[in-house]
């Protein structure tokens, strides 16, 4: 009973201010062990996370493995099927390239193979290599039904009815080539240079 009464005569002593800072010094160590309490909680929680999150990764890296392994077997053995396929389909080509190549001899032979006058045209005019386009670069030249000149322009009319002209091709060695005079040149020359000053 002693203590007690000690304890009640020392808060008669205390002022009012020293028992709020009592009060509050305790409401701080409380909270202060709750909140030491809660990250500790924490941590624990934080850890067994980390520890089940490893173990997931170790669980997922062996699925992983796995699906790569069973991917692999996978792909081999549609490798392999797709070799033997190709092969057969080798076989059945060689056997149909076969044929085919006794037919167009056979047809070749006969001379079955029948052109339109088109086809012929094209034919003949085709020009399969460089060697054959040089031969042929002048067999052909178009045909002109007349011929106007207007200064240094000439102007030519096609004749539609007569495309080609033959005869054409030895003329074209004669062409004349025309030179513009020195005095027209010099004119033209100073007629740019007054229009550049112009300009500028």
């Amino acid at each position: 009973m002693n203590f007690i009464k000690d304890v009640y005569k020392f808060i008669n002593y205390l002022s009012i201010i020293d028992i709020i800072f009592f009060v509050s010094i305790i409401a701080l160590l409380i909270l202060l062990v709750v909140l030491v309490y809660f990250i500790k909680i924490n941590k624990d929680d934080v850890m067994e996370k980390k520890m089940i999150n490893d173990n997931d990764l170790e669980k997922k890296d062996e699925l992983v493995s796995q699906d790569k392994n069973d991917l692999k077997d996978i792909i081999d053995s549609l490798a392999v099927s797709q070799v033997e396929k190709e092969e057969k389909e080798e076989e059945g080509e060689l056997i149909d390239l076969k044929t085919l190549t006794k037919k167009l001899q056979e047809e070749k032979e006969n001379n079955i193979i029948s052109f339109t006058d088109y086809e012929k045209d094209q034919e003949e005019k085709a020009i399969i290599s460089y060697d054959e386009l040089l031969k042929h670069q002048n067999k052909y030249s178009i045909n002109y039904e007349k011929e106007i000149k207007d200064d240094d322009v000439t102007i030519k009319k096609v004749n539609l009815q007569e495309l080609v002209n033959k005869n054409e091709i030895d003329d074209a060695s004669k062409i004349e080539v025309r030179v513009i005079s020195y005095e027209k040149e010099e004119a033209f020359l100073s007629a740019l240079k007054e229009l550049n000053k112009l300009l500028n």
